[in-house]
Formats: structure tokens, sequence, C-alpha cells
């Protein structure tokens, strides 16, 4: 071997012993990859600590929650207007133009809700305005999509379809 070549391997290996070292003496307070907190792939985050409010946000409530909510919009024409410009942009595609379940792409799911059934008409603003915000079974959330004002608006709009006889 020559000499070189044995230098050349002494100071890989001090290189590797000095960097080992360092990770074995690393200090309690720091971080690395090996040693930190470690969420898993298709493993869902640490819940909240029950009772808990978020202290620097809006509070979301679950549907349950949220059937009592008044709707703060008043239900005017401007904002059924409104609330049929989103129904037109967001909603028609899959219930149609109708609220009758029978959108574009309604086909390619197994239900489409009929949005003009008598119990769908008699669900209570608050509970409507959750299933907006935070969408379905295979209805993707609105919250980051419209304002809370056109969310209410919407209400206001899925109110005013025709109650569907049921034959």
């Amino acid at each position: 071997m020559r000499p070189t070549s044995r230098i050349g391997l002494s100071v890989l290996a001090a290189v590797l012993t000095m960097g080992s070292t360092v990770a074995l003496a690393q200090l309690p307070f720091m971080r690395n990859m090996h040693t930190g907190p470690v969420v898993m792939p298709q493993v869902d985050t640490r819940a909240p600590v029950d009772d808990t409010i978020a202290v620097d946000g809006v509070r979301l409530r679950d549907r349950i929650e949220s059937q009592n909510l008044p709707n703060p919009v008043p239900n005017t024409s401007e904002s059924r207007a409104t609330g049929a410009q989103m129904y037109d942009v967001y909603c028609a595609v899959c219930h149609g133009a109708s609220g009758q379940g029978d959108g574009q792409i309604a086909e390619h799911f197994a239900r489409m809700p009929n949005l003009a059934l008598p119990y769908v008409q008699d669900y209570t603003d608050g509970w409507i305005y959750a299933i907006i915000r935070e969408g379905g079974r295979s209805m993707p959330p609105f919250a980051h999509s419209m304002s809370v004002t056109e969310r209410w608006s919407l209400v206001h709009y899925v109110k005013t379809f025709e109650v569907a006889s049921t034959q």
C-alpha cells in the first residue's frame, strides 16, 4: 500500500470517529432526526388535550355544535344572489342547477344528495353551514374557498329550492 493511501484512510477513520462521537455526545436539548419526535406516514398526529380551546384562532365547531347557530347574514335578495353565484361556481356541477342531485358529474358518484328533498329543507341553517364548511363523504370542504359571509349566503340560497314531492 502506498503511504498516501494510508494517510487518507487514517484521516477518513479519524473523521468518522469524530462524527459518531459528536452524535453520541449531543446535548439533551438538541434534536436530530434520529432522536426527535416522529410522526410516521399514515398515522394521525397527536390529538389536542380534551376540553381545551385554541387561543390563537377561531374555534371551529363540528356539525352537532353548529346545528343551532343562527344565520348572521340577513335573508335578502342580495345575499341570495351571492349564494346563487357561489352555488353555480361550487355546487351545481354535482347537485345540478335546481339541487336535484343531477349535476354533470353526479353519475360518477354512488349517491348525490338531492337538496330539494323535504328532510334537507328542514335542516337548520347551522347544520347546512357546517356541511358546506366541512364537506361530506365525497364533498370537499369549502372553508378555504368561500368566505364566511358567502357560505351563510349559500345557506339562504339552498333553502330556496322547491321541495320535491316524494313518490
